[in-house]
């Protein structure tokens, strides 16, 4: 499977699970793919959940996904609920679930390009009222919305993981005391994940020598400034869940350490 660097988690989470539950039977096949997909998306909880289930559950995995898409389908439901008379929000890279409660509410939105793949532009192409910047200056614009809504790739303990910036952008948004709502269902906690660095010729291809480039897609930004969640379940302020992990996830986990991947939890 190639890595998929534009699509947001839930449209991932679709593909995975395609994949997955044509394999479910077969053990040795599903172990060499679970090991090749979270080096893929180490980072997104969800596809740890995915691959955990399909080692705990076998065929009956199948219930825990149709779950998973339900969920997605009334966190949607909830976010529109909420948000149906908000006049201006600004939100941050491209979340499908976030796409989703934004085309069903007559919001302005700010967005910004989000380097280095740009999936910021296939928001704003998407969406009618929009207002587009470079990343650097998305900040400058947190003062005049009435909150700010992303998405998440894992929620953990302590806070989420999303796409880098995120945990500058929720630090200006608590200065300016603007509400910062993080739309997700439940099945994005994990105890866990993983960040690795990406291509550094996507920052800046044929750099001068001497010139060190780092290339991470994700970081983490702690629960104290966020202000809710909005799941499945409806508002939370924190989202937390008993999870047995299956002994081959734990397996797959060590083997990407050694690999070089920086454990978040």
């Amino acid at each position: 499977m190639k890595q998929d660097k534009i699509s947001g988690a839930v449209e991932i989470e679709k593909k995975v699970i395609d994949y997955i539950a044509k394999i479910l039977k077969d053990k040795e096949k599903l172990e060499e793919a679970g090991y090749s997909i979270l080096s893929l998306y180490p980072s997104m909880a969800s596809i740890w959940n995915i691959i955990n289930f399909a080692f705990l559950y076998g065929n009956e995995a199948i219930k825990e996904y149709n779950k998973m898409e339900r969920a997605n389908k009334k966190v949607v439901e909830n976010g529109i609920k909420l948000l149906k008379n908000t006049k201006r929000i600004l939100t941050y890279s491209r979340s499908s679930t976030v796409e989703k409660i934004l085309k069903g509410i007559d919001a302005e939105v700010i967005c910004s390009e989000s380097r280095p793949k740009y999936e910021g532009r296939i928001l704003a192409n998407n969406l009618k009222n929009v207002v587009f910047v470079i990343d650097s200056a998305i900040f400058s614009f947190i003062e005049g919305v009435d909150l700010i809504l992303v998405g998440a790739d894992a929620i953990l303990r302590k806070g989420i993981v999303n796409k880098v910036g995120t945990f500058a952008l929720a630090i200006c948004a608590q200065y300016n005391k603007k509400p910062f709502y993080v739309a997700s269902s439940t099945y994005k906690f994990f105890p866990f994940v993983l960040l690795k660095e990406e291509n550094r010729e996507e920052v800046w291809k044929n750099a001068p020598a001497g010139v060190k480039i780092k290339n991470f897609y994700f970081d983490f930004t702690p629960r104290s400034h966020i202000s809710y969640f909005i799941t499945e379940k409806g508002l939370r302020k924190i989202i937390r869940k008993d999870i047995e992990i299956a002994d081959e996830i734990l397996e797959i986990r060590d083997k990407l350490l050694e690999r070089g991947y920086k454990l978040i939890d």
